[in-house]
């Protein structure tokens, strides 16, 4: 039975280039590039055109650049490759579940008009979270979500513009234990 093969997608190319630092695109005696699929395995289910249309497109955005060697092309991720690749794995951020220690985590912040697009990517991200709004820039959550909420304030680049706290006591928290069920 033959499998056809994939088409390989650019955001799939920048998570396997950003996964493995870097790929040797090696030069045939043709002068033309062919995919080795000994040095890329995880490969050989995609049509080599399409790698190299990603490839390509990734080079274009500046998420990734070639370097012309003697042994062929290697496609390395850039600085701005390496952010973007951080913004595909805030889409599986989720809150710890686990039992209530009794302290709230309030997550409040000030971004600029400006920032507009950063501004309701946090809210969406926060929201994601299981985070409740307790007012226009003030979310509340029972479970311990620091480490979510510093990986998004870094990766949507406004790190002096979101603020954590933890409480002991909140003044409407029985309606809060309630939405959150504890």
């Amino acid at each position: 039975m033959v499998v056809a093969k994939k088409q390989a997608s650019a955001k799939a190319m920048l998570k396997y280039v950003a996964d493995n630092l870097s790929i040797l695109f090696p030069l045939t005696k043709k002068g033309s590039y062919r995919l080795k699929y000994a040095r890329l395995p995880d490969w050989e289910d995609y049509l080599p055109a399409s790698v190299y249309l990603a490839a390509d497109k990734l080079e274009r955005r500046g998420l990734v650049e070639k370097i012309s060697t003697s042994e062929g092309i290697i496609v390395k991720i850039t600085d701005q490759g390496k952010k973007q690749t951080l913004k595909y794995d805030l889409l599986k951020l989720s809150s710890p579940k686990s039992a209530w220690d009794g302290q709230w985590r309030l997550v409040f912040f000030d971004i600029a008009e400006i920032d507009r697009k950063k501004r309701d990517s946090l809210r969406m991200y926060l929201r994601n979270l299981g985070m409740e709004l307790m007012q226009e820039s003030v979310f509340v959550s029972p479970y311990d979500i620091f480490d979510q909420v510093s990986y998004l304030r870094e990766v949507l680049d406004v790190p002096n513009g979101v603020k954590f706290a933890k409480l002991s006591w909140i003044e409407n928290q029985d309606e809060l234990k309630q939405i959150f069920e504890i």
